[in-house]
């Protein structure tokens, strides 16, 4: 007749079996914990593009004609308010409850008054990190007009793609000219810096307005664009509401051939 366990042999064998199993339970619920996260996640993520998408407006020229209404009275200001109060409203236009998008803005100093550079995006499902960017510039008094158009275009352009899916991600932002921070960094190099932080990869630029070649270069040289294999394009500025439609209507064609490679 077997004598019986002692209390040590049986404690040793519950502490093996706990080292057994407990790793065990743990990685079969962080499994689960991982799955119910996905799931929600993956809920959450459909909700968002189905409310996007049913904010999505088609190109048009009433909207245009709203836009540069409006930016041309916002441009008009003073100087200490105009950059300033072009933020705002590119912010408030394209957030969640206009056209479904989670606006990113960078505050910075420019001397005594703050500006910011303002973003929105669809982004990639299959290589978020590669991004093509709709940029437009803003704050030359001489290129009034000019900029009311090019911003215009950018608004109605992410109102016309808001909810898309692609598979490399779409920016659109706009950016103020003529400042700098309090370590001398231009709005565009700023910019550039918070895409590197990101990991990201500018594949394409188009930049609205018609820039010049110098204001191009500086563009260029922000972005290390030679380095990095950046594409840097100037769209043609537009200065009536037909050539503007029209411009963001064919452009619109090139963008979603853009993000969907």
């Amino acid at each position: 007749m077997s004598a019986a366990p002692t209390p040590s042999r049986t404690q040793g064998r519950v502490i093996r079996a706990a080292l057994v199993i407990l790793p065990a339970g743990t990685i079969f619920f962080g499994i689960i914990s991982f799955g119910i996260w996905w799931w929600k996640k993956q809920r959450v993520e459909e909700r968002s593009y189905k409310f996007a998408t049913a904010m999505r407006r088609d190109l048009n020229a009433a909207a245009v004609d709203r836009y540069t209404g409006i930016l041309r009275e916002v441009l008009s200001q003073s100087e200490d308010r105009r950059l300033p109060a072009t933020a705002s409203f590119l912010d408030s236009s394209m957030a969640a409850e206009n056209m479904g998008y989670n606006v990113r803005r960078e505050n910075f100093q420019a001397g005594a008054v703050e500006v910011a550079n303002v973003d929105a995006e669809l982004t990639g499902k299959q290589r978020p990190r590669e991004v093509v960017l709709l940029l437009a510039p803003y704050g030359d008094p001489a290129k009034l007009e000019i900029e009311c158009h090019a911003l215009a275009a950018l608004m109605s352009l992410a109102h016309a793609l808001a909810g898309e899916n692609r598979t490399v991600t779409l920016r659109f932002a706009g950016v103020p000219l003529g400042v700098k921070d309090q370590d001398g960094r231009t709005a565009i190099e700023r910019l550039a810096a918070a895409s590197r932080g990101r990991e990201e990869r500018l594949m394409r630029v188009f930049v609205l307005g018609g820039p010049g070649d110098p204001e191009l270069q500086e563009i260029r040289r922000a972005l290390d664009a030679e380095a990095q294999g950046t594409v840097v394009q100037a769209v043609p500025p537009t200065t009536d509401t037909a050539a503007t439609l029209q411009a963001a209507t064919a452009l619109k064609t090139v963008l979603m051939s853009a993000i969907e490679k």
